[in-house]
């Protein structure tokens, strides 16, 4: 039997951006003070854990809190591009507030047709979806029989916990929000996933995760 592969799929800590609703995308955060915290409590949570390798999104947020996680394993952070977050096109630096004003329409499509929209300028989360997998693949081929955590963005963590509970992409509001270092748990085994947690908060103490 071959050895079980583990994925620790962590959504970025909280950013200062977040704090204001802002549609990050590329824009270079930095972690809020809570962020900060979460991250602390996360890497506490995992300490235990067998973790030999960390990626990140190239982007600060992330790999700050990658880093945070890697420090007590004693180990580095490899960044890659396609685990950045979503690209929001014309979206980007603004908030959900402005967008009703200026683009009231395309808004609902997001909101309730996510699947049937693409950024002005952007992605689709089919887009997202397929390199964010993509890369996690890439990274399977090199990791087998590892622990190996992954820290990319809220929206690319969602859209890959679709594909691998096999759920579709006009349902991805419905799943965990995949808060401040939210942690989703996937062994792989023989080419086959078997998540064993979504969007858990456990480690801040949290209640109404699965």
């Amino acid at each position: 039997m071959r050895p079980v592969t583990r994925v620790y799929l962590v959504s970025c800590a909280q950013t200062t951006l977040d704090e204001e609703g802002v549609f990050q995308g590329s824009t270079d955060h930095q972690l809020s003070g809570q962020g900060i915290g979460h991250a602390k409590l996360l890497s506490k949570h995992l300490r235990d854990d067998e973790v030999d390798s960390f990626y990140s999104s190239p982007f600060e947020g992330a790999f700050e809190t990658a880093s945070t996680l890697a420090a007590r394993h004693r180990r580095g952070v490899i960044r890659q591009n396609d685990l950045r977050d979503m690209d929001y096109g014309n979206w980007t630096g603004k908030t959900a507030a402005e967008l009703k004003e200026s683009d009231p329409e395309l808004l609902i499509t997001w909101q309730f047709k996510p699947h049937e929209h693409r950024m002005p300028g952007g992605e689709t989360l089919q887009e997202v979806q397929e390199r964010v997998v993509r890369t996690l693949e890439n990274i399977l081929s090199v990791e087998k029989g590892n622990g190996v955590c992954v820290v990319t963005h809220p929206i690319p963590v969602k859209a890959a916990m679709c594909h691998f509970m096999n759920d579709d992409l006009s349902i991805i509001w419905l799943g965990p929000r995949q808060d401040s270092t939210a942690l989703n748990i996937i062994d792989f085994q023989e080419d086959k996933a078997q998540v064993q947690r979504v969007g858990s908060l456990k480690h801040r103490g949290e209640k109404g995760t699965v």
